[in-house]
């Protein structure tokens, strides 16, 4: 039921309802960050432990990643506006929930929802890049990724002024009332730009990229990049900074806010590197995999030795260096599937680093646990010690799988 409207008149309003698309975007993203690392000593507070509220973040992790491949099978079937609007509205009413709940189980399901929802959100965006930029997708899918990025960024040193000034409460309410208003927008300018329903076998191109090897090996191997780089930037590292360093609530999240710019400026950057390495992508993973290594040897060795910032900044910058590069990732999933799967190869890769990042959360927690001590709210540098050693572990894993995937080079897609 798309109305007649002039071809003008419609990619104006498709490119509003992107616009808003970014915000919500923006605002997913800084909802990773915020849940637990902002508020984990206020979580404390509540009598929550490291591993129950380590779950908090990975239930974000686990749900967001279900979405990709749920929501990445019906992106190309139901279009970007729909899923836009999906989860637009499920982020905003898990984010809006959230705060208003003391009860472990219910803040589980809470943020669940807001998990899946942004994840709907992102794949949403990336399938207007796709309507309304199919050849540049790859530079504007960076673009997006940059604005976006810069979300974990508000939602530290801001963030943490926010809370102080009034509750974490209100502070975390914040991100769904903002998301509320461009789901206003958006509702309010989608008029005939909601495309007919495609008909085909929903799940059949989903069969098809799971039995693609290189494919697997692709996504194994970036996603324990992200569930590192996440976990310092959303669960251990605000904390460790603290505990460790003997650093102040805000002092602590300066330092991963200036991580998550590192990041955010590299979804552009990397297109650069990828120039100079005369496009070939395996090059640029392989330059990411060695940084998360090296930064992890690099952690070891710090919370092995007598604290220091300038170290164990130096190895969290390290680590956190290619989570900037998922549209390298991206290209690469594209490349090794079929055109008209666009969405569903970029949802793929998304999926596992989230079900990496979810899973690193839970394993990160349960080691925080085990030297916890009763009635001490600080850990002890040998907690922070066994997660450098299993980031040192999974980095390595990560950097051997890159040499058993293809090259594409662009040359896979046309074949």
């Amino acid at each position: 039921m798309t109305e007649s409207i002039a071809p003008e008149t419609l990619r104006l309003r498709k490119q509003t309802i992107l616009g808003c698309g970014v915000l919500l975007y923006f605002l997913t993203s800084m909802s990773k960050v915020l849940i637990p690392a902002t508020i984990f000593n206020d979580l404390q507070r509540l009598g929550l432990d490291a591993a129950a509220i380590s779950a908090t973040g990975a239930a974000f992790m686990y749900a967001y990643a279900a979405s990709q491949l749920l929501a990445g099978v019906f992106a190309d079937r139901y279009g970007g506006v729909r899923i836009l609007l999906i989860g637009g509205s499920l982020f905003a009413a898990g984010s809006i929930a959230f705060p208003l709940t003391g009860n472990l189980p219910v803040m589980l399901c809470c943020r669940a929802l807001t998990g899946f929802g942004a994840g709907t959100v992102f794949l949403g965006v990336a399938k207007l890049l796709n309507d309304l930029f199919p050849e540049k997708f790859a530079p504007a899918l960076g673009l997006v990724l940059l604005l976006g990025y810069f979300g974990p960024t508000a939602g530290t040193v801001p963030m943490t002024l926010l809370i102080r000034a009034t509750t974490w409460r209100w502070a975390m309410a914040l991100p769904g009332a903002a998301a509320l208003a461009a789901l206003i927008v958006i509702v309010a300018r989608m008029s005939g730009t909601i495309k007919p329903t495609q008909s085909g076998q929903t799940l059949q191109p989903l069969f098809i990229m799971m039995r693609n090897r290189n494919m697997w090996l692709l996504c194994l191997s970036v996603s324990v990049i992200f569930g590192a780089y996440y976990g310092i930037s959303s669960q251990f590292g605000q904390k460790s900074l603290m505990d460790f360093c003997a650093l102040s609530r805000e002092e602590a999240t300066t330092v991963i806010m200036v991580l998550t710019i590192v990041v955010a400026c590299n979804n552009l950057a990397v297109n650069f590197l990828l120039k100079l390495c005369g496009d070939r992508r395996k090059v640029v993973i392989g330059i990411g995999q060695a940084s998360a290594l090296a930064g992890s040897l690099l952690c070891l060795l710090a919370f092995r030795s007598e604290p220091s910032l300038p170290l164990l900044g130096a190895a969290y910058v390290l680590i956190s260096f290619p989570a900037g590069f998922f549209p390298v990732f991206g290209i690469v999933g594209k490349e090794l599937n079929p055109p008209e799967h666009v969405g569903l190869a970029v949802a793929m890769v998304n999926f596992w680093c989230f079900v990496a990042i979810a899973g690193f959360q839970n394993i990160n927690g349960c080691i925080l646990r085990h030297f916890a001590h009763p009635g001490v709210a600080a850990y002890p540098p040998e907690a922070y010690a066994n997660l450098a050693l299993f980031l040192t572990f999974a980095a390595a894993a990560g950097l051997l799988l890159t040499f058993f995937y293809p090259e594409t080079g662009g040359r896979a897609a046309r074949k």
